[in-house]
């Protein structure tokens, strides 16, 4: 594969990028200098065809991997979004080296508050790279933001989005007022998506808010606007959800495997386990397992075998659900279950982070008495102030 890149250097060292430049320009550029890669040194060539972006490319024996092999579609993106962000008066710049940490940013704009790195990213790459570099640059104060590609967008229907263990890593929250969001450009159709209050049901499958956009007709501080699940759009749909784990009868493998064996030695199915699990909890995506996992775990291991009026700490809690974390450092998905615990009343608070259980845990004999019991959970929430997911 060729791989492209937009900004090459001259031998005085002057940074060139042939996009931003008029065809006389680069026509005379071409003539009098000679480029080279600023990863690599190497000579890079002049593309600027009728029917491309201008750009530079490596010949065909270069081994460098300035831009991980993405080629033009990476390329046209970026550069859309880079005017995108000139045309809005967003100072910007295009593929800087930030000596500090050796990293390469795609782009690096600067706000009035702060200096972000937008990523943009269209292949997979291994979630430790990802890591890697968001260390990096909060290192240097940076905030990184990531867009997907197009070409990662997986819509399964009007309200479920596919989210591997890949995707996922991208999924964002700037603030605690602000929803979790994943954002995707597609550079051919030149539409941005934004989906937003990602809530995970299950391993790979998420409930969003979509939202999508020409890049012409938004601005980069409307990507953080606000749009939520009403509680009584998340319980409908959470309804579905918890009948698919009730009647599901397809085969299963690995940790769902080992979760349901973990049941059949308590002589338990999922058609027996109360109606408070497997419910809707916002930061799931920080979780290794589903919902229904780790909650029927806590439920059955941690507060079942606990006398109505003993009291338990949030520590203990936290401790007990922390080897089913990414993020073990993070107290919010127990903090978030508690919550629910307490409005259908199972548990009560006692003083700050302290807790006493209120009332036994109920097991269903059948199906139906399992189905109904759900409709009843969540009918309880959907008229309440305080609502699922919350």
């Amino acid at each position: 594969m060729v791989v492209l890149v937009l900004r090459a250097i001259t031998k005085k060292g002057c940074s060139v990028t042939l996009a931003k430049l008029t065809k006389k320009q680069i026509d005379i550029l071409r003539t009098k200098e000679n480029f080279y890669c600023p990863e690599c040194k190497q000579s890079v060539i002049v593309r600027a065809g009728p029917k491309v972006i201008p750009h530079f490319a490596h010949r065909k024996t270069s081994n460098c991997s300035i831009q991980g092999g993405e080629g033009a579609y990476h390329q046209k993106g970026k550069l859309l979004l880079y005017e995108w962000f000139i045309n809005q008066g967003i100072p910007t710049e295009l593929e800087i080296f930030i000596p500090e940490i050796n990293q390469r940013p795609d782009l690096l704009i600067r706000t009035k508050k702060r200096k972000i790195a937008i990523e943009y990213q269209c292949a997979t790459i291994p979630i430790s790279h990802i890591q890697k570099r968001n260390k990096g640059y909060k290192r240097v104060n940076i905030l990184p933001m990531w867009i997907l590609g197009g070409n990662q967008f997986h819509r399964t229907s009007n309200d479920h989005l596919k989210v591997n263990a890949f995707t996922s890593a991208f999924i964002q929250q700037f603030s605690s007022s602000l929803p979790t969001k994943l954002f995707y450009f597609c550079p051919q159709r030149k539409i941005i998506s934004i989906t937003n209050d990602l809530i995970m049901t299950s391993a790979n499958r998420a409930l969003v808010k979509f939202m999508f956009k020409p890049l012409s007709q938004i601005t980069f501080y409307e990507l953080f606007s606000k749009s939520y699940f009403s509680t009584v759009q998340l319980c409908k749909l959470w309804r579905n959800e918890k009948r698919k784990l009730r009647l599901s009868t397809s085969r299963v493998y690995g940790k769902e495997l080992a979760w349901r064996s973990w049941l059949y030695e308590k002589n338990l199915t999922p058609q027996h386990l109360p109606s408070i699990i497997h419910l809707p909890i916002r930061s799931q995506y920080q979780m290794a397992v589903p919902t229904w996992n780790w909650q029927s775990r806590f439920i059955i291991d941690f507060l079942h075998p606990l006398k109505v009026g003993d009291t338990f700490s949030l520590q203990q809690a936290q401790q007990f659900i922390r080897r089913f974390q990414y993020k073990q450092e993070t107290e919010r998905p127990i903090i978030e279950y508690l919550a629910q615990l307490i409005h259908v009343n199972i548990i009560h608070p006692v003083s700050i982070h302290r807790y006493v259980k209120n009332a036994p845990i109920i097991f269903y004999r059948h199906i139906e008495e399992a189905l109904r019991g759900d409709d009843e959970l969540l009918k309880s929430f959907m008229y309440n102030e305080t609502g699922v997911g919350e």
